[in-house]
């Protein structure tokens, strides 16, 4: 099973609609998202035409919580606050936008979860640690650090890629 991971889209509509499309062409059975998507309207603008489950925390830039819950709701989407963990396929995933340094190390070395999934630093990066994959699929938006990017997660196989949007 595949999912496809997403932070800081920052209402970046071009480069959200091509990683949806990229998500749906890699038939990714759920979606993360790691937070920082700004505005509503980029559920129904965008995020609708996903075809995979859509599980979304907050990043510290949404500022409209109960309209963003509200829109994304009406496709379907969860947000499921700041921080979010489920079981796939018997692995544990957590799902969050930011965490102090030493509390994320802390997590990591739990070897609690299969997979890490957070955002915030606007920078792509894959880690391996132990039996833990580690992911920040980088930003959508692309404004920072001029990549804009999203992440495949491979269940079955226990790998990760990073995926440049332009």
């Amino acid at each position: 099973m595949k999912i496809g991971v997403i932070s800081d889209t920052h209402d970046h509509l071009d480069n959200a609609r091509k990683a949806v499309q990229i998500f749906n062409e890699e038939k990714v059975a759920y979606t993360f998202h790691a937070g920082d998507i700004i505005s509503p309207f980029v559920a129904p603008l965008v995020f609708k035409e996903l075809k995979s489950k859509l599980y979304i925390v907050f990043g510290n830039n949404d500022g409209e919580l109960l309209f963003l819950t509200k829109k994304f709701g009406e496709i379907g989407a969860e947000i499921k606050g700041n921080q979010f963990s489920i079981e796939l396929e018997g692995k544990k995933i957590a799902l969050f936008h930011t965490l102090e340094p030493e509390i994320l190390d802390a997590v990591i070395q739990s070897n609690k979860f299969a997979v890490i999934i957070y955002g915030h630093s606007h920078n792509a990066e894959i880690k391996k640690i132990n039996n833990t994959i580690v992911i920040n699929p980088g930003e959508a938006c692309g404004y920072l650090t001029g990549k804009a990017t999203c992440g495949i997660v491979d269940l079955d196989k226990m790998e990760a890629k990073i995926i440049h949007l332009k």
